[in-house]
């Protein structure tokens, strides 16, 4: 039984980031999954996560990646996406700031597809700050 597995992310710029791993968390559209090597096939959308990860041996990281798709097969978890944002890219202070705005604009909204977009970006800010937490 194989005690890592890779994890890659990919996007049409060509391949974001490359590592042998112990174990991936990421939020899919269907909830929380905590992935370890030799998991079962598995093809499913997630949408503005935080990506957390374990070198064998290390403590947790993580980045954030924006709606994709991911992919489990022998061993390779790979991440399809078109943002990918490391810990040194965000900035707390500004996160936190657009999730209070972000918040209360949802909350005054009445119009439903705007409030959607609202939800859609506290949701990202929420992953950026999960992201910021685990530094």
């Amino acid at each position: 039984m194989a005690d890592t597995m890779h994890l890659s992310v990919i996007s049409y710029e060509g391949e974001l980031f490359s590592e042998d791993v112990s174990f991936v968390k990421v939020f899919s559209k269907e909830g929380e999954l905590g992935i370890y090597p030799e998991h079962t096939t598995l093809v499913c959308a997630i949408e503005d996560t935080d990506v957390v990860y374990d070198f064998k041996g290390d403590h947790l990281h993580s980045f954030y990646v924006s709606s994709g798709l991911i992919s489990i097969t022998n061993n390779r978890f790979v991440i399809m996406t078109d943002q990918m944002i490391f810990y040194d890219g965000l900035d707390d202070k500004v996160e936190t700031k657009k999730l209070k705005d972000f918040k209360e604009k949802y909350a005054k909204e009445k119009q439903y597809t705007k409030k959607m977009d609202y939800q859609k970006l506290i949701k990202q800010s929420e992953a950026k700050l999960r992201v910021i937490k685990h530094h």
